[in-house]
């Protein structure tokens, strides 16, 4: 398997070449170089540190091709963008699978690697983690499987716990305490549904009622009558629906509405984007209703700044291999200022985070993240956003 190396590129002048690269805080830990500590490999921060960025390259399925040249794309503007740290950036495919995973990162150790980025699929980081781990080497993966999380792995893709914790907050903020959740039967529906009910429990607010369905027209057709009249019952006043524009989301809303749940008894929240489909957002059912994603002004000077180097937009997972190398660079600028290990689960996992090209995301000592997102409100067929993803963590609980 070959890697494919990037010395450090010329920096570009944008808005993000402070703010995305600027840790919000500082820790500092006693300085080390080239040593093994309990904490993982310490590494010169004075040097250029070798960064694998494990990609899912190398398959034969040409979607995936996509997603691994957009992700590689935007690790170089990110490096291009880096201040007060040099990154050695070397490229690895995984094929996206647990066997490309683990074989690209033995040779990411093999050629020195002091930190990997990736993978994206949580298949390929179940792959990656035992390698890592035998190396004192942690991984930011760009998955956003909860399982995949810890020991040594941080995952950087946003979860559905992470969203509906916004959207709770949201939901409350507005008055309404009885949630309810609607979701597809199956494993992607149950997580959703438990992500759900976590973040309720969390908020203090009530969980009073959670309908599902079989992901099928007359599946649909079938719960969605009993589904609405139990909501109306149990007084819900607002019901995450966790589908999305590709399932079930514009049948169940419908269904739900012709039923007699109306959007003055409960505002339907979307666990899932709604503005990937201008299909969706015409949907009448939805109007009123809203939606968790992160900012859109931010993301549009990331797409614009992409599309003008590489003259096409990128995937949406691009965004995460910038703020992952982004991260990676504040990390050593902060130990070039402050001393010790750039890697460390300490440094980390700093409660302020780092500014994200979406908004401010955090990493928490299990691995998990948290990510500030916009709430976006259906009218007229249109995404308006009417809450902005905050710029920082007012402290590690919020």
């Amino acid at each position: 398997m070959l890697s494919t190396r990037f010395s450090r590129l010329r920096p570009l002048r944008s808005v993000f070449a402070a703010a995305a690269l600027a840790m919000l805080a500082a820790c500092a830990t006693s300085p080390g170089a080239g040593r093994v500590s309990s904490d993982g490999v310490e590494v010169d921060p004075n040097q250029p540190v070798r960064v694998a960025l494990l990609v899912p390259l190398g398959s034969a399925d040409p979607s995936r091709e996509v997603l691994g040249r957009s992700l590689v794309n935007a690790a170089q503007l990110a490096q291009a963008d880096l201040r007060n740290a040099t990154i050695d950036l070397a490229v690895y495919p995984t094929a996206g699978t647990a066997e490309g995973g683990a074989a690209a990162a033995s040779q990411a150790v093999a050629e020195g690697a002091k930190i990997i980025v990736g993978p994206l699929f949580s298949t390929a980081t179940a792959g990656v983690e035992p390698v890592a781990a035998g190396a004192q080497l942690k991984v930011i993966s760009l998955s956003n499987n909860p399982e995949v999380a810890g020991q040594g792995v941080y995952i950087l893709g946003n979860t559905f716990l992470n969203t509906a914790d916004r959207l709770v907050s949201y939901g409350m903020s507005r008055g309404l305490r009885n949630f309810a959740v609607v979701y597809p039967e199956g494993l992607e529906g149950d997580t959703a549904r438990n992500a759900v009910s976590a973040a309720v429990r969390g908020r203090g607010a009530q969980l009073v009622a959670t309908e599902s369905y079989s992901l099928s027209v007359t599946g649909i057709q079938a719960a969605a009558g009993p589904a609405a009249s139990n909501l109306m019952a149990n007084g819900a006043n607002a019901i995450v629906l966790t589908d999305g524009p590709t399932g079930g989301l514009a049948f169940i809303s419908e269904a739900m509405r012709n039923n007699g749940l109306s959007s003055a008894q409960a505002q339907f929240l979307g666990l899932q984007r709604w503005d990937v489909s201008a299909e969706a957002l015409s949907q009448p059912s939805l109007q009123g209703g809203a939606f968790a994603a992160p900012d859109p002004g931010l993301m549009a000077a990331f797409e614009g700044r992409y599309r003008n180097a590489y003259g096409e937009l990128p995937q949406d997972v691009a965004a995460l291999a910038y703020d992952a190398i982004a991260a990676v660079g504040a990390l050593i600028s902060e130990a070039r200022a402050g001393g010790g290990s750039p890697f460390s689960d300490a440094r980390i996992t700093q409660a302020a985070g780092f500014a994200g090209v979406g908004g401010a995301f955090r990493f928490a000592p299990n691995g998990l993240n948290q990510r500030n997102l916009a709430v976006l409100e259906v009218r007229d067929g249109q995404a308006v956003v009417v809450e902005r993803a905050a710029r920082g963590f007012e402290s590690f609980a919020n």
